[in-house]
């Protein structure tokens, strides 16, 4: 906005001549009319020139704002949007006021002097409004600006008196609340008792900053009364504990009874209480439990302690102990296993090995280093399983007990699946029993058959178990007879079978002889079916059997019954 000339200042200038040389005497130089002219255009520059750097000098102190806004806003008052905007702002300020007033009468005025400051403030109130429908719009705005700056003031003032009320109920609580510690802070209780009376004073007064500075001053002495006092509690507290950790039962129930006397609910002291009746049973317990300690015997430390700690829960000692003599059973328990794992593992005892480490291991499951050696040792012995049930198998082949060699190579295979000697030695095995098992049976067979007289059928039987028996096993007796007896009874027998030339003479399942006189037949040795047939007549039937080594017989068949009709 551009700086204008304040009209109302036109209005009043007045023309001051200045003539210093007026009345003086005659001769001096007359003022002309071109002389004036020049003498008013030259004032005129100068008393520009002047005020300029006079404005200048006062924005570089005052700030930029001098003569910016409000001459512009003074001289626009006449106009209709100057008037518009100055009521807008009264009418704001009204607002502001006519709210904080509202809260303002919420607030308790139970003071003399507070309620004389609310009926002024009310005034004040009353008469922004009148200037306000007197459309006096600038002195109401200045009224009601000023009322809220008052009220704030108040509010603050209200607030305050709260506060300063509440410090004084609170001193009198306090110095009730550390009544125990008047004894022993006398000179302090007495500087609070003054401090809180001269604050009441001044509160009923009214002067509530001064009031609450004298209830602050109460509370610094009270609180020096309570650091005396729990100075003294504290100490007390310190023998009991002493007193307990040696043992000294009745020091300690004397220091900790003095303790609750001053300070009743003390917790420290109430459970002190407690521990200092058994205060000598649990020391004796203590040094019982730290003796076991020193001699190594971890497990009937960690006992005793446990009792002391039973006895009294909040024993730290006793706690310590015990945790102290478990941690310690656990690393002797510990390094035993360790040990004995290592020195077994020297002896190649696997297994011994193995249940050492996972007895450490299940003293110290997080041991990374046991677990490492627990794997090795494991994957040591499993190789040396491996080897040692292959070598058996190996060993067992060796000597044909074919049964045995399987077993041990199956064992090798369920240690490792994927072993291919094992493999070979399983199925190699296996096919030497399936050959076993067929060459008896077949020599069996042959027995039989011989037994029956079947001599060329147990032949090739025999024949059979002979083409498969293995190399390296010999005959035993038994086959050895049946040998010699299957090879005697190899060659043929010379046989001679007589007819009456009318019948027809068979022998079953080998020939037909037909309608013989007498004919000469050589048989293998064995028992044959004679059958000679004739129409009209019964059938003859004759076994015979045929023997090397015997003489050979005659067979004399003929039909010669006649059929019955």
């Amino acid at each position: 906005m551009s700086e204008q000339p304040d009209s109302s200042s036109a209005k009043k200038r007045r023309i001051i001549h200045w003539d210093p040389e007026h009345g003086r005497a005659a001769g001096k130089k007359h003022w002309t009319l071109l002389r004036i002219l020049a003498w008013s255009a030259g004032g005129f520059v100068g008393l520009l020139l002047v005020a300029g750097l006079a404005i200048r000098g006062i924005r570089l102190v005052v700030g930029p704002q001098f003569l910016s806004d409000r001459p512009a806003a003074a001289a626009a008052e006449e106009s209709p949007g100057t008037a518009f905007v100055s009521e807008s702002k009264a009418q704001l300020a009204r607002e502001t006021a006519a709210k904080a007033l509202g809260e303002l009468r919420r607030l308790p005025q139970d003071h003399p002097s507070q309620l004389q400051q609310l009926i002024l403030i009310e005034k004040a109130y009353l008469g922004g409004e009148a200037l306000l429908a007197s459309r006096e719009f600038a002195r109401a705005f200045a009224q009601f600006d000023a009322l809220n700056r008052e009220i704030d003031d108040f509010s603050q003032n209200v607030k305050l008196k709260a506060e300063t009320q509440k410090a004084y109920d609170e001193v009198l609580l306090r110095m009730k609340e550390i009544e125990p510690a008047r004894s022993l802070a006398p000179k302090e209780f007495e500087t609070a008792f003054n401090d809180a009376g001269m604050g009441r004073q001044f509160f009923n007064d009214g002067r509530f900053a001064i009031a609450k500075k004298q209830y602050d001053s109460a509370f610094a002495a009270l609180g020096r009364a309570e650091q005396a006092l729990k100075a003294y509690v504290n100490g007390q507290l310190r023998l009991g504990q002493e007193a307990v950790a040696a043992g000294r039962r009745e020091a300690a129930i004397a220091a900790y009874s003095a303790a609750l006397k001053k300070e009743p609910g003390n917790e420290v002291a109430t459970l002190g209480l407690k521990r200092a009746e058994v205060a000598d049973r649990v020391f004796a317990l203590l040094r019982q439990a730290a003796g076991f300690e020193e001699k190594a015997e971890y497990a009937r430390a960690r006992e005793t302690f446990g009792k002391a700690f039973e006895i009294d829960a909040f024993s730290a000692v006793a706690q310590q102990g015990k945790a102290r003599a478990e941690r310690l059973e656990k690393e002797a328990e510990f390094n035993g296993a360790l040990t004995a794992a290592q020195a077994a593992r020297a002896q190649r005892d696997w297994p011994k090995a193995i249940a050492s480490y996972e007895r450490a291991l299940k003293v110290y499951p997080q041991k990374d280093e046991v677990k490492k050696a627990l794997a090795e040792t494991r994957e040591t012995a499993h190789r040396d399983a491996v080897k040692q049930s292959l070598a058996k198998a190996v060993d067992y082949e060796g000597k044909y007990e074919w049964e045995l060699a399987r077993t041990a190579y199956n064992a090798t295979l369920q240690l490792e699946p994927g072993h291919a000697e094992a493999k070979e030695g399983y199925v190699r095995a296996g096919r030497m029993i399936r050959m076993l098992m067929q060459y008896n049976r077949l020599v069996e067979v042959a027995e039989q058959k011989a037994a029956k007289a079947e001599f060329q059928a147990a032949i090739r039987s025999f024949n059979e178990a002979m083409a498969i028996k293995p190399a390296y096993l010999p005959l035993t007796g038994p086959v050895e007879l049946l040998r010699g007896q299957l090879l005697a009874q190899s060659q043929p027998v010379a046989v001679t079978f007589r007819s009456d030339g009318e019948s027809w003479v068979s022998i079953s399942n080998f020939r037909m002889l037909g309608k013989i006189k007498s004919e000469v037949v050589k048989i293998l040795p064995g028992n044959y079916e004679i059958v000679s047939r004739r129409k009209g007549y019964q059938d003859v039937l004759l076994l015979l059997q045929v023997r090397q080594g015997t003489t050979p017989p005659v067979v004399n068949v003929a039909c010669t019954l006649r059929a019955s009709s």
